[in-house]
């Protein structure tokens, strides 16, 4: 797959996986504004794109829900 077109994907797909700080980089991304504004208006290439890549690296990060998330979906 080439790689996406919006810069927000363009962002993860930059992101070196071998870095210490990579899960650090990438909870940056995925809660940042920009990513938020970005995913509802994804072409079907660039979110299947976006799901292979998550898939890829899902194992090298852990992503802890922000506080803003905590009670969502809880009883």
């Amino acid at each position: 797959m080439s790689s996406p077109s919006p810069s927000v994907l363009r962002r993860l797909h930059r992101l070196d996986r071998s870095l210490s700080g990579f899960h650090n980089q990438l909870s940056n991304v995925l809660y940042g504004e920009e990513y938020h504004q970005c995913v509802p208006n994804l072409q079907a290439d660039e979110l299947a794109w976006l799901v292979d890549y998550l898939d890829k690296v899902r194992h090298r990060a852990t992503l802890s829900r922000p506080p803003a998330y905590a009670g969502v979906g809880s009883r």
